[in-house]
């Protein structure tokens, strides 16, 4: 046990480049429900995201 203890609080010393690959992964992970999102909005021609974005347009154009 007293081993399994010292090799866990050796473990922590050497993990200097953990962030780096913690933030990559999150970034792979935030583009790829970004892309799936997107992909889902477009549907068949792009209907929900133009139907969104137009009508996002229009509101605008509205309050001029």
């Amino acid at each position: 046990m007293t081993h399994v203890i010292g090799w866990l609080g050796r473990r922590g010393a050497n993990d200097g480049g953990q962030a780096t690959v913690e933030y990559f992964l999150v970034i792979l992970a935030a583009t790829a429900l970004a892309f799936i999102a997107l992909k889902w909005l477009q549907g068949s021609g792009g209907g929900l995201l133009s139907d969104l974005f137009g009508g996002v347009i229009e509101w605008v154009l509205g309050k001029f």
